[in-house]
Parts: structure tokens; sequence; C-alpha cells
């Protein structure tokens, strides 16, 4: 018996981490649940089902944040202990789960309160793992179903169906393995088909709209890896592949010109920065958007913020400073000083996080920009647009990491183009940039190792 429950805990935990991106395989996270399920019903210790529901979670957790493992930025000894930490630590929430699930099974709950309430419970539990400095919405059961247009529309209406949904398919589904009762088989395809149908309703909604605004765009994507970016010898060329984007871009007489993350090495937010004026001049009658360093006193204490600056040509400029920092790599949120003394530690980032969630005027467009890491957080993302923002710009660098991250960071830009109603666009060192509509159209796309600039025109409402 335990065998089969290791065997059934492996299975849901693959099945899991498949649905999610690179691999796609969204349909897997409908019934991943079933096996979990199957081992809970039997008539075992409590302990015992716990280590089980740990074992998936662990395991889903190891396929979908595997280039942890492989974060180039740091060194093997830390990527692989952040790696092995993060899968740890998050497993604990499927511990939560499972104890909810006890709870539930010791008050003899009526079936139909029961399948609502199981849905219901993951979804609080998503949230609560989205809270302090820990936080991981990267995490969210809706990344696995970004590949369903129409199944993935349901977030516009509220952020946390997506999830629930997914969960609410796996009861039903279990509900009918159990009872073979065929009211449960036509209640899952049931909410399936309902959820295409409302997807299918919004899209067109959205492609009905009366356009009032039409922007160009101009994407950068230098490839330039991290060994080679801040290497001095390398400076000259790195600043020519700069200049030779920014002339391609010009081109194209776009309104908003945006590159990725740490684009540029300079601390651009001051006065006196010669080359910042070289830019203002040279970007003509565009907007430039960038990712710099940031260096600032407070108190007589120097902070340093991973940045972007906003350039117009007429010599103003402003900065955001990204909000939602790397945990254990931009910053650590425990034990800093310990950790510190550490050998292997000791190049561990030290960033300070943003407090703002600015707005940017180009011409009577209102904008935002978000940093890497923001772009997972429907929170950060939301107060931007209360706050005015028509269209998010995230700028990222993927290329410290492996191939699968920048298709799930690609798709979290798609989740908050759906969920907020307003077109993002993506600049990303090495790939994956590009343009995503709340329909979930995506306008443009780049590859992976393509250096190259990508224009395009965007409607904005």
């Amino acid at each position: 018996m335990a065998k089969k429950n290791l065997m059934l805990s492996l299975l849901s935990g693959l099945m899991l981490g498949l649905s999610f991106p690179p691999f796609h395989l969204g349909f897997l996270a409908w019934i991943f649940l079933i096996p979990l399920f199957q081992i809970f019903n039997q008539s075992i210790k409590l302990s015992e089902k716990i280590k089980f529901f740990y074992l998936a979670g662990f395991t889903s957790h190891a396929i979908i944040t595997h280039w942890v493992a492989l974060n180039s930025g740091t060194s093997m000894q830390v990527a692989i202990i952040s790696y092995l930490a993060l899968c740890i630590f998050y497993s604990f929430y499927w511990v939560l789960f499972c104890l909810i699930m006890h709870l539930f099974d010791k008050r003899k709950l009526s079936i139909k309160t029961e399948v609502l309430l199981i849905p219901f419970a993951w979804v609080i539990i998503e949230n609560l793992r989205d809270i302090g400095p820990l936080a991981a919405p990267w995490l969210n059961f809706s990344l696995s179903q970004t590949g369903y247009n129409r199944l993935i529309q349901i977030v516009s209406l509220h952020v946390d169906l997506s999830s629930f949904i997914i969960v609410l398919l796996n009861v039903l589904l279990y509900k009918f393995i159990l009872s073979k009762q065929k009211k449960y088989i036509y209640s899952f395809l049931s909410v399936i088909l309902t959820n295409a149908l409302i997807g299918q309703i919004l899209i067109s909604n959205y492609n009905a709209t009366n356009f009032q605004k039409q922007i160009n765009v101009s994407i950068g994507q230098p490839v330039i890896y991290p060994d080679e970016k801040w290497d001095p010898n390398l400076k000259s060329r790195n600043q020519n592949i700069m200049n030779d984007l920014l002339e391609k871009s010009l081109e194209s007489k776009p309104d908003i010109i945006v590159w990725p993350e740490a684009a540029l090495t300079s601390f651009l937010a001051v006065s006196e920065s010669k080359q910042r004026m070289e830019l203002q001049e040279k970007i003509e009658n565009s907007v430039l958007i960038t990712g710099i360093p940031q260096r600032m006193y407070f108190n007589n204490e120097l902070k340093v913020y991973n940045s972007a600056i906003f350039l117009r040509p007429d010599g103003f400029y402003d900065t955001y400073q990204k909000i939602f920092l790397v945990p254990f790599a931009e910053y650590v949120p425990f034990f800093k000083n310990w950790l510190s003394k550490i050998n292997q530690f000791d190049d561990m980032g030290s960033f300070s996080p943003g407090e703002n969630y600015n707005t940017f005027s180009a011409g009577d467009l209102k904008l935002s920009i978000m940093i890497c890491y923001d772009s997972s957080s429907f929170k950060i993302a939301k107060k931007m647009v209360d706050k005015g923002a028509e269209i998010i710009f995230v700028i990222t660098n993927d290329s410290y990491v492996g191939k699968a991250m920048p298709y799930q960071h690609f798709e979290h830009a798609k989740l908050r183009s759906i969920e907020l109603g307003i077109p993002v666009v993506q600049s990303a060192n090495n790939g994956i940039s590009g343009i995503i509509l709340p329909s979930g159209e995506v306008l443009i796309k780049s590859e992976i190792d393509d250096r190259n600039v990508y224009n395009h025109s965007i409607k904005l409402k």
C-alpha cells in the first residue's frame, strides 16, 4: 500500500508540474488531484496522508521551478540550496490543504458543500501564499491554463476563478469515479463548456471595442549574457549593440521604445548624467524605457535599486524602482547578517524594494513599468491600473536561468493583460519579448537568442 501511495503522490506532482509552461499540458491540472484524493480516502493515519500530500507538492515545485537551480547569477551552491529551500518551504502549503480536507471530513459535510468548499480552500491557500517576504504568486494554478485562451479569460471576472475551477474539476471527476453517478461527469463537462463560452463572449466583446488611441511600440532584445554585461572589457561592444538597436527602432518612428531590465549598466538617474542626456537627444520624438541600476542615499544610508528609467526627448525623466524583489537573489529576507558570513552566500543581492506604483505620461497616454518578478504579482499590476495605467511595460532579464523560466514569465505577462483588461508589452534581454492583448492575442512573440528589434502598433481604449 505504501509503495502504491508513493507512486500516486509522485504522479500527482508530475501531472501538475507538466501542466505549467513550457510543457503546456494544462488539461493535466484538471485531474492531478485525483491520486491525492485516492490517498486521502484510505483508512490510514493523518500523518501518512500529510506525508504524501507534501511529496506531491515537492514534486510539482521541483518541476515548475527547476530553473532556480540553473541560476548563473550566483554560485552553483547557492542556486541549488535556494532551489531546494523553495521546494521544501512551499510544499508545506500542501500540508495545510490536507489538514483543511481532514477538517471537512471530520465535519461530515454534505457532498454539495464539500464540492464547493474544497476549491474555495485552495483559493484561500493561494492567497495566503502570496503574502509576506516569501510570497509566491508564480506558483498559482492559473498559470497552467494560459495555453487555453478561452478558458483563461475567466480571470478577467475574478483573479481567483481559474484556480477555483481547476480544483472544482478535480473534485467533480473524483466524485464521479467514486459514485459512478453521471451527474458529476455532466457537471465536469458543463463547467468546462460554460467557462469556454464565457471566454468566447469576453474575447468577442474586446474585439468589438471602439478603440480611441493607437501607439507604435518598438521592443529591443539585445541578447547580452550576464557574464558579458558587466565585463569592463566588453563595455564598448555592448554599447554598440544598444546603439544599433536604437537606430533600428528609430527607423519605424515609434512612440515608445522599450529595452529590458539592466539593459544599461550606468547610473543614469542623476542630474549630471551625460549618457542620459545623449540618449534623450538621440530618441527624437520617441519615449525610451530601459532598465538601469540606481543608487540613492536616505538618512546617510546608501540604497541600491533595480530600476527603470523613463526618458522623454524634452529632457524630462523619471524612475521606477522594482517592488517585488526575488528572495535570496536580490535580497535576503531573513538571517542576512548570518548568511553573509558564509562565503557562498556573501554575493547575495542587497537591493532595496521600491514603494511607488508609478504611472508615466507619454502624450495623452498613461503607462506603468514592471521589472522582472513584479509581473508575477496581480496585486502590483492592479495598483498601477487603479492609478490610471492604460498599458504596462514589463522589462526583464531572463538570461540568468534555463529555458523554461522565460516561457513561464511570458505567460505571466499574458495573465496580467487578461486579468486587468489592458495590453502588456514585455522586453526581455534574451527572450521572450512580445505584446499581449486582453483578448489573449499575442501580437508579437520573440524567439530566445534572437538579437532583434520588434515593431508593432497597439490599439487602446
